[in-house]
């Protein structure tokens, strides 16, 4: 893959993100794709992910969090770095300063932990 395409690629993955997003309706009783819940039968810190973003693109605040209450974490993360990416491209930002970057994900995954195990503790966690 040539430079421009993958620049390309990064440019539109959020459209295409969205749009997909747009598409899936929200629902309990479809198919799971996660690894950890098809072994364990459990769901896992990120299940309800998707659920939740495609909830929070149709506007459904409420749902977004019942299914994961870090979508807007995850979200503005996910924004922040495209956003990132896009000052990076045009030199206006130099590179990422990897410890900042290492506490920022390391800060995400104890919050999905956390996340998680008080969700399971509470029987709260979404179906699989």
């Amino acid at each position: 893959m040539t430079e421009a395409w993958r620049h390309r690629l990064f440019l539109s993955a959020p459209f295409v993100a969205i749009g997909a997003l747009a598409l899936v309706t929200p629902s309990e009783d479809g198919l799971t794709v996660c690894p950890f819940a098809l072994c364990t039968g459990s769901a896992c810190p990120g299940c309800g992910m998707t659920r939740a973003a495609s909830s929070l693109i149709r506007g459904d605040f409420s749902g977004a969090m019942f299914y994961h209450p870090l979508v807007l974490l995850i979200g503005a993360q996910a924004l922040a770095g495209w956003i990132w990416y896009l000052l990076r491209r045009t030199g206006r930002v130099g590179p990422v300063n990897q410890t900042t970057l290492t506490v920022i994900l390391a800060i995400t995954a104890v919050a999905l932990v956390a996340v998680w195990v008080a969700r399971l503790v509470s029987g709260t966690l979404p179906p699989v």
